[in-house]
């Protein structure tokens, strides 16, 4: 009898047990949960912590509300003019409506799948809209900024808000890649010629600029210096014609003095001349004087 009553008891407390685990749930401060009662929504719970719901009855769907990343395979999209391009994108998202993900998807790896469709789908859409050159090398954050805006309008539906749209790398097929980069390098060397051909212009027109002032300045400063030079030589015949005529004689005497000095001036210098000729004459009146 004891025995009975011993197992009564503790079928009682097994079950107490199991009613009390399928009635309390945890919500993590990084999640958020839908309390569904025979499939159908009864409440969101968003604060963290210890609650309570009807056992077996309720069951609880839990969603991360943290920042999520979703990165794409690479994808290949067609420019407007008909070039194939690679592009590798990845999303950043955040459940913000569970309800509506449940209602939607039904959890995380349905949004996921679904966010990825519509990524490609804008990314086709938008780098479709744009020319090679512009799509491989443009201007990014314009295109970042159109897809993220397409990507957000039609992921808010899903009850999910997308926080950024990121372009890793825009390339271009491996097969198209060679013949593109030899036409790229085509279009960039002709671009220098122009620019080398231009810059070479501009030196000789600034050389030849040069050229015509330095002839100019020096035909100015010769013309002045042949000017400065006859004032001086006019000024110098004065003075020595203003000399000449107070003092002829001595005059002459000093333009001897002077032929004197350049003719001696060096010992080698021999000279035939007659000594009675008007170069000797000073050292004739000097002789003379010493006889007397």
């Amino acid at each position: 009898m004891t025995n009975v009553k011993t197992l009564i008891l503790l079928a009682i407390l097994g079950a107490t047990i199991v009613i009390l685990g399928a009635s309390v749930f945890t919500v993590s401060e990084t999640q958020q949960a839908l309390v569904l009662e025979l499939g159908r929504w009864k409440e969101t719970v968003k604060k963290a912590g210890l609650h309570f719901k009807l056992p077996f009855l309720e069951n609880v769907v839990y969603f991360d509300k943290r920042v999520l990343l979703l990165d794409t395979p690479e994808l290949i999209v067609i420019t407007r003019d008909q070039k194939r391009i690679i592009v590798d994108a990845f999303v950043e998202f955040q459940v913000n409506n569970p309800l509506k993900v449940y209602q939607a998807v039904r959890n995380i790896r349905g949004v996921e799948s679904r966010l990825s469709t519509i990524l490609n789908s804008n990314l086709r859409k938008v780098f479709g809209q744009q020319e090679f050159k512009s799509a491989l090398s443009g201007e990014r954050r314009a295109l970042r900024t159109a897809i993220a805006d397409s990507v957000r309008d039609e992921a808010g539906s899903l009850g999910v808000r997308v926080v950024d749209v990121r372009i890793k790398r825009t390339d271009l097929p491996q097969e198209n890649s060679k013949p593109i980069f030899a036409s790229m390098i085509a279009e960039r060397e002709q671009v220098a010629r122009k620019i080398r051909a231009q810059g070479e212009e501009q030196a000789i027109r600034i050389k030849s600029k040069a050229d015509r002032d330095r002839t100019v300045l020096l035909a100015d400063a010769e013309r002045d210096a042949q000017k400065m030079r006859g004032q001086g030589d006019a000024i110098a015949s004065k003075i020595f014609a203003d000399a000449y005529n107070q003092d002829p004689e001595f005059y002459a005497f000093y333009r001897s003095l002077r032929a004197y000095r350049r003719s001696f001036k060096s010992k080698n210098t021999t000279m035939v001349l007659s000594p009675t000729g008007d170069f000797f004459k000073y050292f004739e009146n000097m002789r003379g004087k010493k006889n007397k």
